[in-house]
């Protein structure tokens, strides 16, 4: 039975992989650059199921639970990356774009943990045993999932911090003026000869529209 599993959960990747890379051609032709998600990986798992049996299923279950677990994690830790009443401002100014990458993580995530069950079946686990492979603790991959994007989120929101986010937003005040709320967004640092390189992005809003200032200076 467990050849059935692979082959239905391969053809399943393969195809969404293939219809994902398909829609990212012609987003590149027609329309510029577009966030492709699981075209290439869900292509090379599905090949991976349907021709290396029960060693490529534990591999694409452990990196699907991984996924899984730091797309989850990903979610929880967004609202604390901006203020809340931004978030809830471009839901309601900008649902075009809120909406989309929404819909896109949610289809995501369902993949990520439909591909996680069905290679999680006791047919499929007992082919693994049969064949000698050591099976793995899904717990290790879910907490590295979880443990990487909220490593990368503690850091991110430290350097968004401090003496830097004030000034990025004083600059930003002063060539937008107080009539607007501002969070920084992004920061990026680069040491040249004589000190530091800093770029940083903005994001200026009030109940009627968003602004994006892009900022430059450079510190001892």
């Amino acid at each position: 039975m467990h050849t059935g599993i692979l082959r239905r959960a391969g053809v399943v990747l393969l195809a969404l992989g293939a219809i994902d890379l398909a829609v990212t051609i012609v987003r590149l032709t027609e329309a510029g650059p577009y966030p492709a998600s699981i075209d290439a990986a869900a292509a090379i798992a599905g090949l991976a199921l349907l021709f290396g049996g029960p060693r490529a299923a534990l591999w694409v279950r452990s990196i699907a639970v991984f996924l899984l677990a730091a797309g989850i994690a990903l979610v929880v830790a967004v609202p604390f990356y901006q203020p809340l009443n931004l978030t809830i401002t471009q839901i309601r100014l900008e649902p075009w774009t809120f909406i989309p990458k929404a819909a896109e993580l949610a289809f995501t995530l369902c993949v990520l943990f439909w591909a996680a069950r069905e290679l999680g079946r006791r047919p499929v686990l007992d082919a693994i045993i049969t064949a000698g492979i050591k099976r793995w603790d899904m717990s290790i991959p879910a907490q590295a999932g979880a443990g990487v994007v909220a490593l990368g989120g503690l850091l991110l929101w430290l350097a968004l911090q401090g003496q830097t986010k004030q000034l990025a937003e004083s600059l930003a005040l002063e060539q937008l003026g107080p009539g607007y709320r501002y969070h920084l967004s992004w920061i990026s640092k680069t040491s040249i000869g004589h000190g530091t390189s800093v770029a940083g992005m903005v994001t200026a809003w009030n109940d009627r529209e968003i602004k994006t200032v892009v900022l430059h200076w450079e510190t001892p």
